[in-house]
């Protein structure tokens, strides 16, 4: 339930943040409220068109020249949006994927050469015969034939056995380079309970998990090594396939066709994550997500440095011993399951980085953190100057936060350095955007998430000329507050507060969401006597297993009293004579 800052609380600009505002006049009055309040309205010429809905567990979407935009959901069916046939979701192949943990459908990606070749690649996981404790990943080709993904097509390219038991981090992207090279995202596939871990795996140079990958496919359905990665072939304890290393969760990711430049939102530990060790966690760096620009191969860092070169500390799982204080300059993996190089690559910083209690990039508001990448706009003759994004929007990078509900655009000069942050889509919260892509029109396509069917994919237009529906908060699934609120001063500033808030990312009002609904938190604390303290503590302290294993997160940047105001809201709805 973290809110955005207050305005009193929240700087203009950030000092890292060099100002651009003045170069695109439209920007100017906006980018004060956007900052201000990352949930006001900053485009008043841009509004979002639902192109469909009943979507399950969108990961990836992949657009053709004509506008067709293809769906992976995780369970393992492939959906097909038509613009010929709107609000229309097609099913082309149902793949039935392994889902345990967070395993599937995790990727897709047409073909450079889709329109004369039909090839489209998936990334899915599989059941391992006779062995529970693991899956397999794969990065298939398939044939788009007759209206249909033909299963018996598939050349597999690739395969990434992981663990399966109680596992997070799966990643899955993929993404094509204006050389035709492939790039793919592995999750580090790690265990929640174990302090470093993932040196075993994104610090470990000779496993693929925990990196993106680049290969150059072959017509066979077989790949080869690029020049350029970061290991050359024949390097002892390593692997060749791998471009960048060091990452914990690279959900997405995109190649700028432009210069090249690979870009990804990194999703981070938990703020002082040191579960089962003696480590004292004020010397632990917080829990950041990031937002990285790579302009060549590369070490970023997890597990052993973090952010802006922010370093862990080794830990002997064995021992319960804590070691020395990694160095970003010459990261050393002593983890006793490192099967790679010992001494890593320098550390490469992102080009942004930001957690819970937000300090260095203001712009991005408070709340939880789950950074969602998406492509750089550059405009092209080709997109229609009626209905693609604005001009000012050239040269800005797209990013989405699942967590906040958030799209905003970053402004980057010809070297990668950012010039100013602005909000994009904060008049309607999006709830869980897994992805963004930009269509042939020059228009930005987002794929909207719920573990239901009640995803969607919607996509920013220019104000008068949408082609679809106008996407509004009931279309997109979510829920207004009660109108019975308003006839209480102190139960509608309370609302005010959540509504600046990510707390309708998760929880909705009469329906469970990702969380559980407000009346039903407010029927189960009914008669408790201690229920407003209780949960106020919750919500600036976080938790978990009350309603389930999907945790709370903490939210330090309230204060006591803006957690009261909310939970004092939530208890009000037992005055209720409807849920209305």
């Amino acid at each position: 339930m973290s809110a955005a800052q207050e305005p009193s609380q929240l700087p203009s600009c950030s000092p890292r943040v060099k100002r651009y505002f003045g170069v695109f006049p439209c920007f100017v009055l906006a980018a004060v409220k956007a900052f201000a309040n990352p949930n006001l309205a900053a485009d008043p010429e841009l509004e979002l068109s639902l192109l469909a809905s009943g979507v399950r567990e969108g990961m990836e979407m992949t657009i053709a020249s004509d506008g067709r935009v293809f769906i992976a959901e995780r369970p393992g069916k492939v959906k097909l949006f038509s613009p010929d046939k709107p609000a229309q979701l097609i099913e082309l192949i149902d793949l039935k994927s392994d889902t345990r943990c967070e395993a599937g459908l995790i990727g897709i990606a047409l073909d450079p050469n889709f329109d004369q070749n039909h090839w489209i690649y998936l990334q899915h996981t599989v059941a391992v015969e006779d062995d529970r404790t693991q899956y397999e990943h794969r990065l298939g080709r398939f044939v788009y034939k007759d209206g249909k993904i033909d299963p018996s097509s598939e050349k597999v390219l690739l395969k990434i056995r992981a663990d399966s038991i109680k596992r997070i981090h799966e990643a899955g992207s993929i993404a094509f380079g204006p050389d035709g090279l492939l790039y793919l995202s592995v999750g580090d596939n790690q265990i929640r309970s174990e302090y470093l871990y993932s040196c075993k795996t994104s610090a470990n140079s000779n496993d693929l998990r925990g990196k993106i990958l680049r290969i150059r496919p072959t017509k066979e359905g077989g790949y080869e090594i690029p020049k350029g990665n970061l290991f050359p072939p024949g390097t002892p304890k390593t692997r060749p396939e791998i471009y960048i290393m060091g990452l914990r969760n690279p959900f997405r990711i995109h190649v700028d066709h432009k210069t090249g430049w690979l870009l990804w939102g990194e999703n981070g530990p938990p703020n002082n994550w040191v579960p089962g060790t003696k480590l004292d966690k004020k010397t632990i760096p917080l829990g950041y997500d990031e937002f990285n620009l790579a302009k060549g191969p590369g070490f970023h860092g997890y597990p052993l440095v973090i952010a802006d070169q922010q370093p862990f500390t080794h830990y002997d799982q064995e021992t319960k011993k804590g070691g020395p204080v990694i160095d970003p300059k010459v990261p050393l993996n002593l983890h006793k399951g490192n099967t790679g190089i010992r001494e890593l690559p320098p550390a490469q910083p992102p080009l942004i980085w930001y957690e819970g209690n937000q300090k260095e990039f203001p712009e991005l508001g408070g709340g939880g953190e789950s950074a969602i990448a998406g492509p750089i706009f550059r405009k092209k003759a080709t997109y229609s100057k009626k209905l693609g994004l604005p001009d000012r929007f050239d040269g800005c990078w797209l990013i989405g936060e699942y967590a906040r509900g958030w799209v905003k655009a970053v402004k980057l000069d010809d070297k990668g350095e950012i010039e100013g942050i602005r909000s994009v889509l904060p008049t309607l919260r999006l709830g869980k955007p897994t992805n963004l892509k930009i269509g042939p029109k020059g228009r930005l396509h987002v794929l909207y998430y719920t573990k239901d069917d009640k995803g969607a994919l919607v996509r920013l237009e220019n104000k008068g000329v949408t082609e679809g529906a106008i996407a509004s908060g009931l279309v997109m699934g979510l829920e207004s507050p009660p109108r019975q609120l308003k006839k209480s001063k102190e139960a509608w500033a309370g609302y005010q507060l959540m509504s600046k808030s990510d707390c309708l990312n998760c929880h909705q009002w009469t329906r469970t969401f990702v969380a559980p609904p407000y009346f039903q938190i407010a029927e189960r604390y009914k008669t408790d006597p201690a229920a407003a303290e209780t949960l106020t503590q919750k919500v600036l302290k976080g938790g978990v297993g009350v309603w389930g294993q999907i945790p709370m997160l903490p939210h330090p940047q309230h204060s006591a009293k803006q957690a009261r105001a909310m939970v004092d809201t939530i208890l009000y709805l037992n005055q209720l004579k409807n849920k209305k």
